[in-house]
């Protein structure tokens, strides 16, 4: 019996994309869609299908499960808007006790679209419309304590 649900983990997801020789773009919907030369979001966006790609199984079936629901769940710490790039490294410090986020959740969409557009490309769906994506762009916060604990975790499930 085939499962009605899937779970695809991004353990320690890139921060970051390399945009030119010493330039790095942070991955957030709002800094990417919001004042970007197209060309530029364009870059990133393939950039970060390729990245995804990685972590779908090349045999991955769902065509039971059509149509789906896609739910990313975001492990980060707390001051995840806090993560730098410096030299191609990336810094990151825990937060101090008392520390008030201000990063919204919702800004990580465009992981979300990013992987449904992959499922795609990887032919797992024929296209991500609504008839074979029903539900999808829900992003849940999961606190980690450490930046080295980060991860994606892409939830898919029968509608």
């Amino acid at each position: 019996m085939k499962s009605n649900v899937v779970r695809i983990e991004v353990p320690r997801f890139i921060t970051h994309i390399q945009t030119s020789k010493f330039k790095y773009s942070k991955i957030s919907g709002q800094k990417i869609f919001v004042g970007m030369n197209h060309h530029l979001r364009g870059f990133i966006v393939r950039k970060m299908h390729k990245y995804l790609s990685d972590y779908i199984p090349d045999d991955l079936d769902i065509s039971h499960m059509t149509p789906v629901k896609i739910k990313l769940q975001i492990h980060a710490p707390s001051n995840f808007e806090n993560v730098r790039m410096v030299k191609g490294t990336v810094r990151w410090k825990p937060p101090k006790n008392g520390f008030n986020p201000r990063w919204d959740v919702d800004n990580m969409w465009i992981w979300g679209k990013c992987f449904n557009d992959t499922l795609v490309e990887k032919g797992v769906l024929p296209d991500d419309n609504i008839a074979y994506v029903q539900e999808s762009g829900g992003v849940e916060w999961r606190e980690v304590d450490h930046l080295d604990k980060r991860k994606l975790v892409f939830v898919i499930s029968k509608y």
